[in-house]
């Protein structure tokens, strides 16, 4: 017996993770080209490899990233043509290979 088309589809897309190309990377992948900062969706395998290649991380990872980083504020001042910035949290984002 034949294998329904829309069942498998379903469970392929199932399989899906949704990841985002990092900041300096390039991506192609099916005969696409993903510039950083874009959202693919990818197999579970491929995912996880990328991941560990540094090329990609989870999008579910960077959202609780983002909901883990509290606000932030900006000053800017000007006085005599010179330009102040400064910011309530000095703090740098963690490196994105992980080592501290």
């Amino acid at each position: 017996m034949a294998k329904d088309k829309t069942t498998e589809a379903a469970s392929e897309a199932a399989d899906l993770v949704s990841v985002v190309v990092l900041k300096g990377k390039h991506l192609r992948h099916d005969g696409e080209d993903y510039a950083q900062n874009t959202r693919v969706q990818l197999s579970e395998a491929d995912s996880k490899r990328l991941i560990a290649l540094g090329f990609v991380k989870s999008l579910s990872d960077l959202q609780q990233e983002l909901e883990g980083a509290g606000p932030q504020e900006v000053s800017v001042t000007q006085a005599d043509s010179q330009t102040s910035i400064t910011t309530s949290d000095p703090a740098s984002p963690p490196p994105e290979n992980g080592a501290d």
